[in-house]
């Protein structure tokens, strides 16, 4: 096995260099230079043989980091096209630009470390931050099971290095925000708002859902349909606890009836209107747009001068209203459709802080005669 000198500032270093056949019996040379002694060139020569024998060696020089996390995502399955399309989006605005261009098998602990930082520089949320970390993190654990690479970078990081990992932000009105909300809202979309607050349906949730969803005899509500962005109406929700049905107050169920009259009117009105079933729906029956529905609640929000949260937040906000009225955890958890009660205590345990105060009352009033 000749190892090969050349001179290099100044100084002498070496390098290896192989004949090899591909599967279409072209020769092609595989080589390698950088190497300040013999014995490095030459463990490093016979690895290399051996990678390429096995089936699975890449040329650094050639294959990118870039074009192997692009490849790898576009084969991963098991992930929606919602998630599909947010990972394509990391990778074109903040994994390419910062280790594309770098060799998969020269990767190293201090390039991650460099993309950790670039991410925080940008004022990413910690949440954003930390998705983008595991995305990149599993990709190299995939590349060492398939011996792509012999280490991956991410078992040399520093534990402080790591991106920290905080709870999202919860914010939600409280009830006399609440109460002025409903008493300013109107229009067609009054009842999209009712149904948030007083269910805690998820968006995609609310606007998915159907007329024979409902059931006006037992004031019961069934999910069992969602609206996605790129997806459209879909039979099915997030998690399989999300098939649920919520038990609606009498408000709601008026309220519901008042707005099946408009749709009814609607529905006959237009000549040209798509029946999808949809409670919440535009005036020829089309789905609701998603494409502008966070501009269009802040102009809600605007009008109705009210203080600012996502509309996500209603659901918390629903979350809040039934802690408050001491509602049982567990109830809160079917609810909102939560996969486990673990999610719902540790999402809301700062609103429950009340309940332990009851629970101690209630102790103190048991057991005061003891003696």
């Amino acid at each position: 096995m000749p190892i090969y000198e050349y001179e290099k500032n100044g100084k002498t270093a070496y390098y290896y260099a192989f004949e090899v056949k591909d599967t279409t019996g072209k020769r092609k040379t595989i080589k390698k230079r950088g190497f300040t002694g013999k014995k490095e060139a030459r463990d490093a020569e016979a690895a290399a043989r051996t990678e390429w024998l096995k089936g699975s060696y890449i040329d650094p020089t050639k294959i990118t980091f870039g074009e192997y996390i692009q490849e790898w995502l576009d084969n991963k399955q098991d992930i929606s096209p919602e998630t599909r399309h947010t990972n394509n989006g990391h990778l074109s605005n903040h994994i390419i630009p910062e280790l594309g261009h770098i060799p998969l098998q020269k990767v190293t602990v201090l390039n991650i470390e460099r993309l950790i930082k670039a991410l925080q520089d940008k004022e990413l949320a910690d949440g954003t931050v930390r998705k983008i970390y595991n995305l990149i993190h599993t990709c190299f654990k995939t590349a060492v099971k398939k011996e792509l690479i012999i280490k991956n970078p991410f078992d040399l990081l520093d534990k402080g290095s790591k991106p920290r990992t905080s709870k999202p932000k919860i914010d939600y009105w409280t009830t006399e925000e609440v109460k002025q909300f409903l008493g300013k809202i109107d229009g067609r979309y009054r009842i999209l708002f009712i149904l948030a607050i007083y269910t805690g349906m998820r968006r995609g949730e609310l606007l998915g859902l159907r007329w024979k969803d409902i059931n006006f005899e037992t004031s019961q509500i069934r999910i069992s349909q969602s609206l996605k962005a790129r997806q459209g109406l879909i039979k099915g929700v997030k998690t399989d606890s999300g098939y649920r049905s919520i038990t609606v107050a009498p408000t709601v169920i008026n309220e519901l009836k008042k707005h099946r009259t408009m749709v009814l009117k609607e529905k006959l009105a237009c000549e040209d209107y798509e029946d999808h079933d949809l409670v919440v729906c535009q005036i020829d029956g089309r789905p609701r747009s998603l494409g502008t529905f966070d501009r269009d609640w802040k102009r809600v929000l605007e009008r109705t001068e009210m203080r600012k949260i996502r509309f996500h937040d209603l659901r918390h906000t629903c979350a809040s209203l039934l802690f408050s009225a001491n509602v049982h955890p567990k109830i809160v958890q079917e609810q909102l459709g939560h996969s486990s009660i673990k999610i719902t205590l540790d999402t809301y345990s700062h609103m429950m802080p009340n309940m332990q105060a009851d629970a101690a009352k209630v102790l103190e009033k048991m057991l005061n005669n003891y003696s």
